[in-house]
């Protein structure tokens, strides 16, 4: 069967190995046909990486590598086994799916689940060095609707050995590839993903409700305060309106904590009244304040579950935020390495952090608000990440005014190198104007 075309009715686009007529983004084109090309996807890195120990188990059903206190395997991933020649040629060919299958791809299931191929399989260049790229070309309508749509991350199907290095630390061995699979969060992290897209450089990035909220809070502004929570209802009605921006997952999370910030706006507006009037009649004001007032408590509003925001957040965030909160929130909390797929493991750090941090009482005071009387190792889902997040917020200006006080705040410089009196002379500078 042959087709005709007017070649002069097509721009055919260079990429070296194919032969695509139309550029759909930076790394993704579509042959004549229509099947779509995915350029220079990372499948694959080095480093560590995070499993359960139950994840990692023989056919007879014992662990591979004993999981250490925690639970938690640490799995090394040498370069000399990632990108070892049998490694990557294990990979050419082999199906891309839609998550991964139950079981490994093979020729009497191949057909049900297989959407493309993987193609040009090689180890990456200068700041890619420690990734394994290659070429996805997806050939499935379905598939090409779903990649276009969603820019999934990748997540690689493959047997290997494991030698067990410590309690809940291993190393894999003879990786040999089977498959590679998109999926909404994958262990390697968001490096590994079909990441496309052209940035817009003619409009200026707007600040986030959150980052607007967290500055009104640190100056103890109530209005301001405020004014944000109530502005976020007319911004989530604009970009519904608009319907061309893609929610942030800022919404989701956030919902679940607006009674707290409102209870916490109240109170800040309080005590600044307070220290404004200085009300002589202070044993008044405790006797009328122990009075039982007719007002309700109200629990928070659930927000409605939305899988896909919270993806989002914790793979816009990366496992790096997670692991700042959790540590601001309980110092020497024993943290994960590595980025993590595994909701559990994610949601069990989150956990840890609350309940550490509500042994003490600065961090109870953090935690508290943000509980609305439930119990932390109880939250899953988004009231999970809404607790988590809000409190280890606050804690973080909380920790800052402190510092403030003591005039010796710790800073990190981002720009060029200078010496330690530039540093000091600087910082004392900032906080002086900010008195």
């Amino acid at each position: 069967m042959t087709r005709t075309a007017d070649r002069r009715a097509v721009q055919v686009i260079d990429r070296g190995r194919y032969y695509t007529t139309n550029q759909l983004g930076q790394k993704r084109s579509t042959t004549p046909e229509g099947f779509l090309v995915c350029h220079d996807v990372p499948i694959a890195r080095t480093g560590v990486q995070l499993y359960l120990e139950d994840e990692l188990v023989g056919e007879d059903g014992k662990p591979l590598v004993k999981g250490g206190p925690d639970g938690l395997v640490r799995v090394d991933r040498d370069a000399d086994q990632v990108f070892r020649d049998d490694t990557l040629k294990s990979f050419e060919g082999k199906p891309v799916t839609v998550n991964h299958p139950e079981s490994f791809v093979t020729p009497e299931n191949w057909r049900n689940l297989t959407i493309g191929f993987v193609q040009n399989v090689r180890r990456g260049d200068g700041i890619e060095d420690d990734l394994v790229l290659a070429d996805l070309v997806i050939t499935d309508a379905d598939g090409i609707e779903y990649v276009n749509r969603d820019l999934p991350e990748v997540s690689a199907g493959y047997e290997a050995e494991y030698e067990q290095l410590a309690p809940g630390r291993g190393r894999q061995l003879n990786i040999v590839g089977n498959h590679v699979a998109l999926v909404e969060r994958g262990r390697a992290g968001p490096r590994c993903s079909i990441q496309d897209g052209v940035p817009d450089m003619t409009t200026k990035k707007k600040r986030s409700f959150w980052d607007r909220l967290m500055t009104a809070v640190k100056a103890q502004d109530a209005e301001a305060v405020k004014a944000e929570i109530e502005d976020m209802d007319g911004e989530e009605g604009e970009e519904e309106e608009e319907g061309k921006k893609k929610p942030t997952g800022d919404s989701a999370v956030l919902a679940s904590i607006n009674a707290q910030l409102k209870t916490l706006t109240a109170d800040v507006a309080k005590l600044k009244a307070r220290a404004k009037d200085a009300d002589p009649d202070e044993e008044d004001e405790d006797d009328e304040s122990k009075k039982k007032t007719d007002d309700e408590v109200l629990d928070p509003e659930p927000a409605e579950h939305n899988g896909e925001a919270r993806g989002k957040v914790l793979s816009g965030d990366s496992l790096k935020a997670i692991v700042a909160r959790a540590e601001m929130l309980a110092p020497g909390i024993q943290i994960p390495t590595g980025d993590s797929a595994t909701a559990p493991v994610v949601d069990a750090l989150m956990r840890s952090a609350l309940t550490t941090a509500l042994a003490s009482e600065a961090g109870k005071a953090c935690v508290t608000p943000f509980l609305a009387g439930r119990e932390a190792k109880a939250l899953t889902g988004d009231a999970l990440s809404a607790a988590f997040t809000g409190a280890a917020e606050l804690a973080r200006v909380k920790n800052n005014d402190a510092q403030r006080g003591k005039g010796n705040l710790a800073t990190k410089d981002f720009g060029r190198a200078t010496d330690p009196q530039s540093i000091n002379a600087r910082n004392r500078e900032f906080w002086a104007k900010a008195r």
